[in-house]
């Protein structure tokens, strides 16, 4: 089935005024509006609103009115207000490729991209001021004789606020002036020797909470005991939204004139970045469980954009119009695998999916460690499963349990013969010898591109180990996509880009990293064939908890027993696939990368109640899965996407719950 751009309509209410249309497809790839779509018998047969039966693809009814596909309209640009991310770096003499204060832009940059609201950064406050009705600050604001914005900079930045602007800062200092803590709600900002490790978020009902309804949602570990967060003193004209674990204010919301303004006493690098390099203190679970530790910061920002704004839109973060997916991927790292790999393929197959199988590449022997079930007739088993449609990337070739120790294995070029002869894991010691981060992972690529006739796209390491040198290697072999953390490990459960050597200043490879969420492997009360049966309603709640928020589940099963996909079965039943779905490795993070390039503007005309949303042609089609929601609170009755021409593209429109509509464009 082609695939569809969707457009996702939530409404503070239900609108009632809006006109039921139906939408025709002929086989022609003709696209027109029907006003009836009842079945009609003629003297030459049957036929739809007036087309033949025969010539009919598909129709679809929709909830909303929208533009005849074809016509032109003129998109008013001049209306157009994006989100500003301010380049605070060097205001505050920081640079991003340090480590002291490095990031922060980025971070910034992160959070707005995964809440996907139309952003542009920029360095300049004056054409953050004339351009955008929200700004969302990179670093923080400090004062004194090092103060980050001049007086009358303050003055303008707090008249922008009193006419409606939306001011986010993060972490401001104990120097600011008294203007400047006006601005923002405080009296005081304190920031402290001692360390903080949780944001606990109040328990009152305000819209920019309306993601925070789970437990760990609501008390959100920092997971840094290297932190100097910023304690509030709250002024009248402010609200406390958090506070630390010992009831100290950690984020303000502020009203002043018609605007708002937020200030969270954390450094964005530290709850973006650093999980992502994985630089937290570790002082939380990372096998089976919802971590949202970063996550909580881009739905934060997300929820005050939505709060602000009548009509609000924002790149939808599942692919397809679904309100989640589910994504199952295989690991094969043993004979036994490859053997009973099949029922997991046999299983998906039915389901109509292709599923993902990464595959250990142990073409020889070593002297202890594992065998040489890399071969001819497991590669056969693996030609099978490709048949039915799986994807396959790699798992390694050595599988070796100190992958993580970057001495031992440097990025060494070696041929196929002299790794499998210097290649050694001692059991005993713990030790690899011989080893090459380069031939784990750009030699396995060539072994089963050559072997299999296929372009190898994805790898996953051994144990999940990562060491400094594996980015490097994903480069050189040109993959597009890795998946060697779980999302508790690096508390984010959307993708983000691999950094190299995984550090502060290494530049941003092209290489994804899609977190898995949950799997097979448990920490505590290993998953075995006496108790597997207990485990989907694990992995279930965690999907659900996710799903809440619009993200989606990346699952990781070894295929080397039946009653594995037996457990992927029961977890697939639980699931109600009438609104989530089930996809492939490969096509997900296609969409996240095709998401992360997505460039789009929406205006908002309240005589005519009418919401054109605006994407280039070219955008629109190569993000065929990538859907924009519009959340908003006045009556809305079309809904219009049109490309950088005015060119109306076609659409369809469905209610999947009250107050949403999702608009799907052919």
């Amino acid at each position: 089935m082609k695939r569809i751009l969707s457009v996702t309509v939530m409404t503070a209410a239900i609108w009632t005024g809006v006109q039921a249309e139906f939408m025709i497809e002929c086989h022609d790839g003709t696209v027109a509006m029907l006003s009836d779509a009842s079945v009609s018998a003629t003297d030459a047969g049957f036929s739809i609103g007036g087309y033949p039966v025969e010539n009919v693809k598909k129709v679809w009814h929709n909830a909303m009115s929208q533009t005849e596909p074809g016509e032109s309209v003129v998109f008013p640009s001049q209306q157009v207000r994006r989100v500003a991310v301010f380049d605070m770096n060097s205001r505050n003499y920081e640079t991003e490729a340090g480590e002291e204060n490095s990031r922060n832009l980025y971070s910034a940059q992160y959070m707005a991209e995964v809440a996907g609201m139309p952003a542009f950064t920029t360095d300049n406050l004056d054409e953050a001021l004339e351009k955008a009705d929200m700004i969302l600050l990179s670093s923080r604001v400090k004062g004194g004789r090092s103060a980050s914005f001049t007086p009358e900079e303050i003055d303008a930045l707090t008249d922008w606020v009193s006419r409606g602007g939306v001011l986010v800062a993060p972490s401001l200092e104990s120097t600011l002036s008294e203007k400047a803590c006006a601005l923002f709600g405080i009296t005081e900002a304190k920031q402290q020797k001692k360390t903080h490790s949780f944001i606990n978020w109040t328990d009152e009902s305000y819209p920019e909470l309306v993601y925070f309804d789970e437990p760990e949602e609501k008390e959100v570990n920092i997971c840094n005991k290297l932190i100097h967060a910023t304690e509030y003193v709250v002024a009248e004209s402010g609200t406390s939204l958090a506070c630390y674990e010992d009831g100290t204010v950690a984020v303000v919301k502020n009203s002043l004139g018609d605007g708002l303004t937020y200030t969270v006493g954390v450094k964005w690098r530290d709850v973006i970045q650093r999980p992502q390099l994985n630089k937290d203190d570790g002082s939380h679970e990372t096998s089976n469980t919802f971590v949202p530790g970063a996550d909580i910061y881009s739905l934060f920002l997300r929820a005050i954009y939505v709060a602000a704004h009548p009509v609000a839109a924002w790149k939808y973060t599942v692919p397809d119009g679904y309100d989640a997916v589910l994504v199952p991927t295989h690991d094969c790292d043993s004979n036994t695998a490859y053997e009973e790999m099949h029922f997991l393929g046999d299983y998906e197959h039915s389901l109509g999916m292709n599923g993902h199988y990464f595959l250990t590449v142990h073409y020889y022997r070593d002297k202890g460690y594992l065998s040489q079930f890399y071969n001819e007739t497991n590669i056969g088993l693996v030609k099978k499963l490709m048949e039915q449609g799986h994807t396959i990337g790699s798992h390694s070739i050595g599988h070796f349990p100190d992958f993580s120790k970057s001495e031992h294995f440097p990025l060494t070029v070696v041929t196929e013969e002299d790794y499998a002869a210097t290649a050694d894991h001692d059991e005993t010691t713990g030790i690899t010898t011989g080893g090459s981060t380069w031939a784990e992972i750009v030699l396995s690529k060539q072994i089963l591109e050559r072997d299999l006739g296929i372009s190898v796209r994805g790898f996953r390491s051994g144990h999940l180990c990562v060491n400094k040198y594996i980015p490097q290697a994903l480069v050189t072999g040109e993959y597009s996509f890795s998946s060697c953390y779980t999302a508790g490990d690096v508390m984010c459960g959307t993708p983000f880009f691999t950094r190299m050597r995984n550090d502060w200043s290494g530049d941003l490879t092209d290489v994804l990293q899609m977190p898995l969420h949950f799997s097979d492997v448990f920490s505590k009360d290993k998953m075995t064939e006496d108790n597997w049966h207990e485990k989907p309603a694990v992995w279930h709640k965690i999907f659900e908890k996710l799903r809440g928020n619009y993200m989606s589940s990346i699952i990781l099963i070894h295929p080397n027993r039946e009653w594995k996909m037996e457990a992927q079965k029961m977890l697939v039943e639980m699931m109600d696939l009438s609104k989530s779905g089930l996809y492939n490795f490969h096509d997900y993070g296609d969409f996240w990368i095709g998401r992360h390039n997505f460039d789009f503007d929406y205006v908002y005309t309240p005589d005519e109640g009418k919401v054109i949303v605006q994407a280039s042609a070219a955008d629109i089609a190569r993000n065929p899965s990538l859907g924009i929601m519009i959340e908003v609170s006045v009556p809305v009755n079309d809904i219009t996407l049109v490309d950088e021409n005015g060119n109306v593209h076609p659409v369809r429109i469905t209610t999947p719950a009250p107050g949403k509509y999702l608009l799907l464009s052919h």
